[in-house]
């Protein structure tokens, strides 16, 4: 029997992102220069309590203080359809640990759940700028990378330099993956490469188009679109951007993170997209007896690539199974079945030795140099220029 289970119902991988640090685009990317390459219910309502008691693991016991048993239990807190089940179950079995997970929408869901007192979680996968503000707030734990000693399989490029979390000092690399166009290639015929071919067959196929409900994607996507930075604050650019989703808006289907069960469906035939997800929709359409027609490119004009990372809750009353949870999701071969499930990209280049051909081959998790090289990742932004994004969410969303 497996000795885990889950809080709340199914929500899609992600929600609204920044990756933090000023400039940080061009770090990031050069983090990821080496690779050859979503959620809709609400969070818990009530923290998770503590366990009464703390036995040592019975079996395969992972590097702890000599003074420090490892506890009976571990509460995740991520994004949903985002950890292999298959490697929870393994980890809980070999260390008699018992696994909860919940899910959160957003990393501003799981930061206000995390201040209003839900101290009960011990281990969270926030995307990088959220990392940095968690540990400027005083909510993470600093990691003692001698704990992690599986963290030495940590691509080069991941195990310094991050723009976040320079010195790991309070997080380690999860995965990564890039933000552009999902379609379904049996509806539309036509080729799609651009943003502007996005827009043109929203008209042409109304109400059959979707977007993630999550406004820097969104906003930075259209920006790009225009030919403007991905984390533009200048009012007259964020002006048009506005212009251009106003002209979208009538055409769309939805504003819905679960957009990948749209697209299973046939409920919508495109939309924008994380890559990992349109995998999963086509998993979906595969166990529905549906064609597995589902594409994704990154658009001509350029995308956005991200960062999500394993961080330890400072409250966390479980650390000792926190950190044996980070170890053992670190190991290369449990990295790989990480990246075979979710079908994003890990920060290890050793796990790719045990990587499905499908996933390391595959340009839409491993993009070429060339793609990347057109990406930008999301930055914090200053208060006045965040209020002004959301300003014009806020008027595209009831217009």
């Amino acid at each position: 029997m497996k000795n885990y289970r889950f809080n709340g119902h199914r929500v899609t991988r992600r929600g609204f992102i920044y990756i933090a640090g000023a400039s940080s685009a061009a770090a990031f990317l050069a983090a990821c220069g080496g690779q050859t390459v979503s959620p809709t219910s609400a969070p818990p309502t009530a923290a998770p309590a503590a366990p009464t008691s703390a036995p040592a693991p019975t079996t395969a016991p992972v590097p702890t203080p000599a003074s420090a048993a490892l506890e009976k239990e571990l509460f995740l807190y991520n994004w949903a359809d985002y950890v292999n089940p298959d490697n929870v179950d393994a980890f809980s079995k070999a260390n008699n640990v018992k696994v909860t997970l919940d899910f959160y929408e957003s990393n501003e869901d799981l930061l206000a759940k995390v201040e209003a007192g839900g101290t009960g979680y011990d281990v969270v996968a926030p995307t990088g700028y959220m990392v940095q503000i968690m540990a400027e707030k005083g909510l993470l734990l600093p990691l003692d990378l001698s704990r992690i000693p599986n963290f030495k399989y940590m691509g080069p490029k991941f195990a310094s330099g991050r723009p976040h979390d320079p010195d790991n000092k309070w997080s380690v690399t999860k995965d990564w993956g890039t933000t552009g166009i999902a379609w379904n290639s049996e509806k539309i015929k036509e080729d799609v490469t651009s943003l502007d071919d996005f827009w043109k067959l929203a008209a042409k196929y109304p109400g059959k188009t979707a977007v993630m409900d999550s406004s820097p994607e969104v906003i930075g996507l259209t920006l790009k679109y225009l030919g403007y930075p991905y984390n533009s604050c200048d009012p007259k650019q964020l002006d048009e951007a506005l212009k251009k989703l106003l002209e979208l808006k009538p055409n769309l289907k939805a504003f819905d993170s679960s957009y990948f069960d749209l697209l299973s469906t046939d409920e919508v035939w495109m939309s924008l997209a994380w890559n990992g997800d349109v995998f999963n929709a086509n998993s979906k359409r595969k166990d529905a007896g549906k064609p597995e027609s589902i594409q994704y490119v990154i658009a001509k004009e350029g995308g956005e690539v991200w960062e999500d990372d394993w961080v330890i809750l400072k409250n966390a009353p479980h650390p000792n199974a926190a950190y044996a949870w980070i170890n053992f999701i670190l190991d290369p071969e449990n990295q790989a079945k990480e990246s075979d499930y979710t079908y994003y990209s890990s920060g290890e280049d050793e796990a790719k030795k045990y990587m499905d051909k499908e996933v390391t081959e595959n340009p839409a998790i491993y993009p070429p140099d060339e793609v990347i090289a057109k990406l930008e990742a999301a930055e914090t932004l200053p208060g006045d220029c965040l209020q002004a994004r959301e300003e014009l969410w806020t008027k595209l969303k009831s217009a």
